[in-house]
Parts: structure tokens; C-alpha cells; sequence
């Protein structure tokens, strides 16, 4: 008891000691009314974080269990349901910060007081929750494998090597992230924009001085999205994008291909007006107002050069669909991939001479050549603008003197007010990270073996790339919001790595980039811990289970879909509710980089230009970083030309109606609010992009389950003006499905 009492003593006097240098962060009506936020946004925290704390309050509680398993499982299995959509979207962490609120509440009020229930809910138990449950609904990766050797190669896994495989690609890269928390957490630069709108949930639901309207705006929200969600997303499905172009005409493929993008593949969606929120995303209201301006600028650039490529019939564009992310033989018809393969699914020399080697679609190339362009522009900015950073953070990591010491002001940079509270808590001990890294090394290195599928060797490679991008890519996720597509890049470092072997490069590929992209879903976790100061020990636990929860979920929801929607998956359209897209574009890739780079990749291939943007892209960043260094006022630093690349071939794929309606929402809300009306944005920008995603997520899973066949049944809506018959020979927005004739 006594030890008890003397750590809270020593705790209490710590939190005194932290007070003394977080003045600047505490989050008061002065602060937020006086507060003009620049278009970088990181002075924002000073109006969301608040720096009250208890660091007493008890975090991993009965609620915390009890509720991280139920929300763990929910957000799971949405978060694989979404894999099958036609609009691919992360699971929102505001929707499950509702439930737990709601919830937790209850609980606090109801379980009788003990074990059971230490007393009031608090924030920290919320955020931990979400956390818990954030990190089951994170888009596993290794369900593509289970999915295209399911689809495309006729092989099932054995559910114990599927639940093995899924955990792996799970928790490799939480150990990375554990080294890098000096460069990747710490920092007050590295921000997570995109981590905002929970932040600023979090502190409304629990502030002492709550502003009513904000609460109640949160709340309206909701329940007006989660109403207005079933016109769209079920019986009214023209409202995913208002074309007045195809409305107009409705028999031109043409206009189709320009102005057509409620379906998956159907077109770039100029000009369409989206009127769901499942469609447009919190994007143009979180985002900085610099990253929109790059992302705007990108995706000017797409709706030219697409329609021009096409029509000039670059790389026999006219011969393929318009936008698809299948294979195709040379006179346009389906590639049928096993004709190529030998029984052990490796190249089939004899069998590919005779029946000619595959090709793409031309935007899909396109595509891949702007994907792969965007990954070494990424690398080359951060190296510029924050490669001295990254080397005194490593520096410091092995020069740290003691294990849970805390980082000097100088190491880093300047480092989050938020880190310096959270200090009074131990931090996690390197040797957790690097214990949990070394347990999932191992049992994907035992999938390798069994399987015999990826040489030993070409793993570690894989692994070893993916902690290098982990840096870069974080860096860049922290600042901007925006990462680059990694998948590619690695991709097709497996073809020429491990030529022929298509499974094995979906192998290599999963966990070099899914590696990457889990690790970054947990920095923005651990990120959440500190702003809302989770003791770190307790937040690495969250994560843990949050992840063991969500593999088992993932693996069997995806097993359910493959099994119900197998015939929609493969068809490159799908329809307005299901969609192989994913897949299919996975498969893909495997197969021509993982079976064919050598043979169509290098220089002289079909697509040598794909291999020849790693190259471009490299050279991208260095105009406009000495140009800076020359004319440091003109603003030439705002310009990444990795989230410019990316954004040159945003509308080859998927459903493409809601990029206009987000880049107004971005200039009203991150320019015109956050510059002139600044009180306004500061109190109420996030916690309504927070109700909206909830409210919306919320409806996508109920209908989900209850309308459109994930719990079993089917009930399809009736048709009318809104909704279209497709025999009628239109898409949800009037726009023709007729093909293109030349």
C-alpha cells in the first residue's frame, strides 16, 4: 500500500514539474479566438490539445476490455467489408469514439463500483479504446493474397497459416515504429493531421468547459448523416455524383469517360457534384490547406493528360477499356493467366512464347508510372528537407544514455508540449519493440518456408526496405497527411528479385508495403496516446490486442465475402455496393511484375517508362528545394512533388465522383474559414468533420449487414428516377454504358 501511495506522490510531483513548461498548450477560449492557423496547420494543436491531466487515472480498466473487444471485432469486420467496396475508405475512428463514449458511459453509471468500475470514465479510456479498436479495423493487406490465390489461382490457406499470415504483416512494423518514436511521435512538426478531428472529439465529449455548440453539432451532425446515408449508398444512388453533363447526354460514351464516376472504372467524374459523405471524406476539412493546394494542382493535371493519352492511343489505349485494372491480351480481350503457368505457378516459358504477354490498360500504366514516380520524389523531398533531422534522431536512438530518459530538445527538433506531460509516465522499453518484432519476423519467416514460396533471403530484403520507407514515409504522413504508394516500388523490386514466381512476389510485396502502412496507422496511434497523454506503456498494449482482435476478424470476414460475392469480385466493374477492384489490381501487378518485369519492364519493354519513373521521380524535388534556398519567400518549399505525382493519376481508378465536392470543402474550410474566420474554424472545423464521419460509417455498416448482403440477405432497393435500371443501358449518374467505337 505504501509503495502504492509514494508512486502516486511521485507522479503528482512529476505532473507539477511538466505544468511548469506546457503553458503555451493549454487550450482555453483566448487561446482559440486568438489563434490564426497557417496553411501548414501545426499551430493547431494549441487550440485542440489541452494540457489538463491526471496521470493517476487508471487506463486499461474492465470498460476498456470489455469494449476494445466488442468495437475491436465491429471495426474489423468493417474495415474488411470496405476492401470489397467500390470506394475503398478507412474505418472511422470518430464513429467508434461515439460507441465508446456512449458506451463507456453507461457503464460508468451502471456497473457497480470496483473492479468493474473505478469511477468515472474518462478520455484517456476513450482514446484507448479507439486505439484498441482502431487498429483491429485497419486494412490487412495479406487478405489480398488469401483473396487473388482464392480468385485467380484456385488455392485456399488453412485458416491456422490464414490467422499466422494475417498477425504477421500485423506486427512487424510496430517495431520500427517503437525505434523511430524520436523522429516519427515526438516532434511538434510531425503532427498527423489527418489525427485532428479524433483529438478534437476527444476533448469536446470530456472538457470542464464544454461548448454546448460544439457538442451539439457533433451530434447533428451524426444522426443527420446516418440518415441522409441510406439515400445515397441505397435507394438513391444518382446522388453519389450529380453529372449535369451525362444528365444532358446520355448517349456518348465519350461524355461517360469525362464526366462519369459513380461506378467503379466508369470515369474521371469532371465536373460531378457528389452529395455523399462516404464518397467525399473529412479529407478537405483535416488536410492542410498546402497538401490540398498539391493534391488540386495533381488532379488538374490527371483530367488532361488521361483523355489525351487515350485518344492519342498511347500504348494501344483504344484497344483496352478506358479505365481497368485487369490484364488483356493484345486484341483486347481478357488475359487469362494461367494459360502462362506451370502447375507450380511459375513461368511457363514455351506457354508464354505461343500466347503473347499481357497488357494494361493504358490509364492503368499510367497509373503505376505515377505511383512509381511519386515514391522516389517522396524519398529525395524528405532526404532535402529532413534529412539532417533523421540523422540526429538516429544518432540519439543509439546514443541514449538511459532506456526511458527523455529526448533533449536538440536531438529532434522541437519537440510536442503534449511528449513533455506525457513524460511522467515510463515509456515503452526498446527491447518490448524489438521482442514483438523478432516473435512476427519469425512466423513470417515460417509462412516463407512452409510455403515454400519466397526464398529466405528475398524476405529479409523485403523487411529491410520497408523499415528505411518507414521513416520517410512517416515523415511525410505526419506533416503533409499524405504518403507515398510504396506498393509499387517493391513490387517491382520482387519481379526482377524473384522473376516468375507471381505468388511470391504478392508475398514480397505484402510484407515490404503493408509492413510500412500498418506501422504508420500505428504512429498516428501512438501520436493520439501522446496528445491525449495514454501512459505509452499502456498504449502499446492497446495496440497489441487491438491487432490480435482484428486479424481473426479480418480473416474470417474476408473468407464470408470471397465466399458469397465471388462472380461480383471478378467482374472489373462490380456493381454499386461490391467490388474486387482491390484484388484484382493486386493480382495485376503480380503478375506482371512478379511474372513478367524482366520481359516488359526493362528498357525496350512495352511499359519500360514504368521502371524509367523511379528515375524522374528522383530529380523532381531538386528544382524547387534550390530554388527555395535561392528565393526562400516565394513559397517554393510548399511545393512536394510526391503528393503532385501521386495526384496525376488519382482518377484511374475507383469511383471518381467525389473529388470535386472535397476540393470545395477544402477552400471553404481550410482557406476561407481558417483564414478569416478563424474562431469559427478553431472550435468547430473538426468536431463536425467528426460527426459527419460517424454518422456516415455508422449507416455504411448497418446497411451493410442488414440490406446488401454482408450478414446473408439481400434486399435490393426499388428503381426510379434516383436510381436507375441498369438494363436501361445508364450508370447511377445517366451516363451510357455503352463502349467507345473507333
Amino acid at each position: 500500500m505504501s509503495t502504492a501511495i509514494d508512486e502516486k506522490r511521485e507522479l503528482e510531483k512529476k505532473t507539477e514539474e511538466a505544468a511548469d513548461v506546457a503553458l503555451g498548450a493549454i487550450v482555453n477560449e483566448e487561446t482559440v479566438e486568438g489563434l490564426r492557423v497557417d496553411a501548414w496547420g501545426t499551430d493547431i494543436i494549441k487550440a485542440i490539445v489541452s494540457a489538463e491531466d491526471d496521470p493517476t487515472e487508471p487506463v486499461l480498466t474492465f470498460r476498456f476490455w470489455f469494449l476494445a473487444t466488442i468495437l475491436g471485432t465491429f471495426s474489423g469486420s468493417l474495415g474488411q467489408l470496405y476492401t470489397f467496396k467500390p470506394q475503398t475508405v478507412p474505418v472511422s475512428s470518430l464513429m467508434l469514439a461515439v460507441f465508446a463514449y456512449v458506451a463507456g458511459m453507461a457503464l460508468s453509471k451502471v456497473l457497480p463500483t470496483g473492479f468493474f468500475n473505478p469511477g468515472k470514465f474518462t478520455k484517456k479510456e476513450l482514446a484507448l479504446i479507439v486505439i484498441a479498436a482502431a487498429t483491429a479495423g485497419n486494412g490487412v493487406a495479406s487478405t489480398y493474397i488469401i483473396g487473388a490465390k482464392d480468385l485467380f489461382f484456385n488455392q485456399k490457406f488453412s485458416y491456422v497459416d490464414g490467422i499466422i499470415l494475417v498477425l504477421t504483416t500485423q506486427f512487424i512494423g510496430y517495431g520500427a515504429v517503437g525505434i523511430f518514436r524520436s523522429v516519427l511521435v515526438y516532434p511538434k512538426r510531425v503532427f498527423f493531421p489527418t489525427a485532428l478531428a479524433g483529438v478534437s472529439l476527444y476533448e469536446t465529449l470530456f472538457s470542464k468547459t464544454v461548448n454546448d455548440n460544439a457538442f451539439k453539432l457533433f451530434w447533428a451532425a451524426c444522426g443527420g448523416l446516418f440518415v441522409w446515408t441510406f439515400l445515397p449508398q441505397y435507394l438513391a444512388p444518382t446522388l453519389i455524383g450529380v453529372s449535369v453533363f451525362c444528365l444532358a447526354n446520355q448517349n456518348s460514351p465519350l461524355f461517360t469517360q469525362l464526366f462519369g464516376g459513380v461506378n467503379n472504372n466508369e470515369g474521371l467524374g469532371i465536373g460531378s457534384i457528389s452529395f455523399d459523405w462516404n464518397n467525399i471524406g473529412d479529407a478537405g476539412m483535416t488536410y492542410p490547406w498546402v497538401t490540398q493546394v498539391n493534391q488540386m494542382l495533381g488532379m488538374v493535371g490527371c483530367v488532361v493528360v488521361i483523355p489525351i493519352l487515350y485518344y492519342n492511343n498511347v500504348w494501344n489505349a483504344k484497344t483496352f477499356p478506358f479505365m481497368a485494372q485487369g490484364l488483356y491480351t493484345v486484341d483486347g480481350k481478357k488475359y487469362n493467366q494461367t494459360k502462362i503457368l506451370t502447375a507450380t505457378n511459375s513461368l511457363d516459358e514455351a506457354a508464354y512464347a505461343k500466347y503473347g504477354q499481357p497488357y494494361y490498360s493504358t490509364s492503368w500504366a499510367f497509373n503505376t508510372m505515377m505511383q512509381n514516380m511519386s515514391v522516389t520524389a517522396g524519398i529525395v523531398h524528405v532526404a532535402l528537407w529532413h534529412g539532417a533531422d533523421i540523422v540526429a534522431a538516429v544518432k540519439h536512438v543509439f546514443a541514449k544514455k538511459a532506456e526511458n530518459a527523455p529526448i533533449e530538445e536538440n536531438a529532434v527538433g522541437e519537440v510536442d508540449e503534449s511528449y513533455r506531460l506525457n513524460s511522467v509516465h515510463p515509456e515503452v522499453p526498446q527491447w518490448w519493440y524489438l521482442t514483438m518484432m523478432a516473435l512476427a519476423f519469425s512466423l513470417g519467416f515460417y509462412i516463407c518456408v512452409k510455403e515454400d514460396i519466397l526464398p529466405w533471403w528475398a524476405y529479409i530484403l523485403t523487411i529491410t526496405m520497408a523499415f528505411c520507407f518507414i521513416i520517410i514515409s512517416g515523415l511525410l504522413a505526419g506533416i503533409t497527411g499524405f504518403s507515398p504508394p510504396f506498393k509499387t516500388f517493391i513490387q517491382l523490386i520482387g519481379g526482377f528479385l524473384v522473376p516468375g514466381k507471381p505468388i511470391a512476389n504478392m508475398y514480397f510485396t505484402t510484407f515490404g508495403a503493408n509492413t510500412i502502412a500498418e506501422a504508420i496507422a500505428m504512429t498516428v496511434d501512438l501520436k493520439i496516446g501522446q496528445y491525449m497523454k495514454v501512459p505509452p506503456r499502456a498504449v502499446f498494449v492497446a495496440q497489441l490486442y487491438g491487432g490480435f482482435v482484428g486479424a481473426l476478424i479480418h480473416y474470417v470476414i474476408n473468407q464470408i465475402v470471397l465466399e458469397t460475392k465471388h462472380d461480383i469480385l471478378l467482374d472489373p466493374n462490380g456493381d454499386n455496393n461490391w467490388s474486387g477492384q482491390n484484388i484484382i489490381g493486386f493480382n495485376t501487378k503480380a503478375i506482371t511484375f512478379g511474372t513478367l518485369a524482366p520481359k516488359i519492364l526493362v528498357a525496350g519493354g512495352t511499359y519500360e517508362w514504368l521502371s524509367y519513373a523511379f528515375i524522374l521521380g528522383a530529380f523532381l524535388p531538386i528544382p524547387f528545394w534550390l530554388a527555395h534556398r535561392f528565393a526562400p519567400k516565394v513559397g517554393f518549399n510548399m511545393v512536394n512533388t510526391a503528393i503532385l505525382s501521386w495526384y496525376f493519376c488519382i482518377f484511374t481508378v475507383g469511383v471518381n465522383s467525389g473529388w470535386w465536392s472535397r476540393n470545395i470543402l477544402g477552400f471553404v474550410f481550410q482557406y476561407y474559414l481558417r483564414k478569416y474566420k478563424p474562431e469559427w474554424f478553431n472550435k468547430y472545423n473538426y468536431i463536425l468533420a467528426a460527426g459527419l464521419n460517424a454518422g456516415t460509417q455508422l449507416a455504411v455498416f448497418v446497411m451493410s449487414f442488414a440490406l446488401q448482403g454482408a450478414g446473408g440477405v439481400t434486399i435490393d432497393p426499388p428503381f426510379w428516377a434516383l436510381n436507375p435500371n441498369p438494363a436501361s443501358g445508364v450508370f447511377s449518374d445517366y451516363c451510357t454504358r455503352k463502349k467507345p467505337t473507333f
